[in-house]
């Protein structure tokens, strides 16, 4: 998207609430302004339309900005849009008792993944992808699946940007290298990885369909690489698959 179609306020005020990383900080106007790199007044004004339209609280006693709740709101039934989520939660806790490492529901934004529900492990050494992690589509063991059912003129698009981006660079990844994995994926219902998107995470994940075939997501199971061997990798992929299944079964059955 050029410069030209998007408007820098609108751009603005996403990046202060992305400055309070999920709600996790509290934050003075000085704090916003550095983090921001914008002179106050302009900060200023953003904050306080922010708060305006409830995404932000302005703590009157501390002078610290916050995250609202009025957040939530927006986003509340998106996660649970299409029943996927519903239908996906008793086979991921499942998948989570069966090898004790984190279990996500990922989805597929145009050209980016997105965790819309997570089971973090009860290890003390873990991997936790928040709910709202966005990482671009072609990385990872769950990227894998969610592609692997896009035309060939779909998945020329992706393959074709991925092998412009850093991060195919960074991790040794090509659009060819993609493709053959992307056969894996189909032959065998699964797909893992190791540091695509993390040098320390590895996954294990496999795709959930619709009635009509068509992947409406994956259910990947995530855990630190120093975990990750093949025959645990394997292990854990088998778990995924078997959710992904049932939750595929189940998918159906609604809609009937």
């Amino acid at each position: 998207m050029t410069q030209e179609t998007t408007l820098q306020t609108v751009s603005r005020a996403v990046a202060v609430l992305r400055c309070f990383e999920g709600g996790a900080l509290d934050l003075s106007l000085k704090e916003l302004t550095d983090r921001m790199g914008l002179n106050k007044v302009t900060v200023l004004r953003l904050a306080r339309t922010l708060v305006k339209e409830g995404l932000l609280v302005h703590d009157s006693r501390t002078s610290l900005y916050r995250m609202s709740f009025g957040c939530i709101g927006l986003a509340r039934k998106l996660l649970a849009r299409d029943g996927l989520s519903d239908c996906a939660l008793p086979f991921m806790e499942e998948a989570r008792k069966q090898t004790n490492e984190t279990v996500c529901l990922i989805v597929r934004e145009e050209n980016d993944r997105v965790a819309i529900h997570t089971l973090p492990s009860f290890q003390s050494v873990r991997f936790v992808l928040e709910v709202g992690d966005r990482r671009p589509v072609y990385l990872g063991a769950g990227g894998q699946c969610l592609v692997s059912g896009l035309s060939e003129d779909q998945l020329a698009a992706i393959l074709e940007q991925a092998d412009d981006e850093a991060d195919m660079r960074t991790f040794g990844t090509t659009g060819a290298e993609s493709c053959r994995r992307l056969g894996l994926v189909r032959e065998r219902g699964w797909a893992v990885g190791r540091g695509e998107w993390s040098s320390e995470a590895a996954g294990a994940a496999a795709p959930i369909h619709d009635s009509d075939g068509i992947i409406r997501g994956a259910i990947s199971v995530v855990m630190p690489v120093t975990r990750a061997t093949d025959e645990y990798m394997e292990t854990c992929a088998q778990q995924a698959k078997a959710a992904a299944i049932k939750t595929t079964k189940e998918l159906s059955r609604q809609y009937q």
